[in-house]
């Protein structure tokens, strides 16, 4: 057990570490895409450009010989800096396929290990069994689920976050910060929360979301109903349009909503969400959901 733990904690370190580099290299390539830029307005020739890298490497910069121009060599692999996650070559990129490879074009992140994703996914729901959705997590456990939603966060597969059809389905709340009804707490009961969406509609008709809260094995229910607009590839405005609770299935009350939200989506893959959104027992404070199939 004791070895098992060790092995987590070094994964751990190295994710943190992994994450780190990434930031790095991204601060890199932002001063790198300016140059080209540079480049592209002002017709600068291969020598001019091939200075300005050399500069670039004296001045502090030495992960940029991984993206200089063929004209360049750098003095070892030790001076081209941490190279990304899936990358497997070691020759350096001309300027064409620099723009072509990091000019912004969507909301996917680095590619890592899908072993590691798997790994990370296995670990945030293992960290977030028994506290109840999140509620009663410990600042230990908030933090280290923090830090795994990060890595995660960078290696986001999915472009289009809220027109995805990987959207669709039953999802469960696996984790969440806030500590309302959003996370299954009816009065002094925490039960389970999942969510429906369907992108098509039902029969063809207007897209929607029910948020189901169910305590005492499902005995009580709530259940909550909205719609949305896109706002962009990753933020959805969320529209609640009624809510109902049951006791044993029968309809007690209905009511009609006029309420709107924010969701601001950062993961998505086949069965695994991570979304924020600001509200509940914590409002103002945007608060993290993450949810599984």
């Amino acid at each position: 057990v004791d070895g098992d733990e060790e092995l987590k904690n070094t994964r751990r370190r190295r994710a943190i570490r992994q994450y780190a580099s990434r930031r790095d290299e991204a601060t890199a390539i932002g001063r790198i895409v300016s140059l080209a830029e540079i480049v592209r307005t002002s017709n600068m020739t291969l020598l001019s450009v091939s200075v300005v890298f050399v500069l670039l490497t004296i001045l502090g910069f030495p992960s940029v010989c991984a993206f200089a121009p063929p004209a360049i060599a750098c003095a070892s692999n030790d001076a081209r800096g941490p190279q990304f996650a899936g990358s497997a070559s070691t020759t350096a990129l001309p300027i064409g396929q620099l723009l072509s490879d990091f000019l912004p074009k969507s909301q996917t992140g680095s590619a890592i290990d899908p072993q590691r994703i798997q790994d990370i996914k296995t670990e945030i729901k293992a960290l977030a069994k028994g506290t109840s959705n999140g509620i009663s997590a410990s600042k230990e456990v908030r933090n280290q689920i923090s830090q795994l939603v990060a890595e995660l966060e960078a290696a986001n597969p999915t472009p289009d976050l809220t027109n995805s059809p990987k959207l669709n389905g039953s999802w469960k709340l696996v984790y969440t910060t806030n500590e309302g009804s959003s996370a299954g707490k009816l009065g002094p009961l925490v039960g389970e929360v999942q969510q429906l969406i369907r992108i098509d509609g039902r029969d063809g008709g207007e897209q929607d979301y029910y948020n189901f809260v169910r305590v005492a094995g499902g005995a009580i229910e709530g259940a909550l109903r909205a719609t949305w607009d896109v706002l962009a590839k990753d933020k959805w405005q969320v529209n609640f349009k009624s809510v109902r609770f049951s006791v044993l299935g029968i309809p007690l009350v209905e009511m009609e909503l006029s309420a709107v939200g924010i969701w601001r989506k950062s993961f998505l893959d086949d069965d695994f969400r991570i979304l924020y959104a600001a509200g509940g027992k914590n409002v103002p404070k945007e608060n993290i959901y993450i949810l599984a199939k």
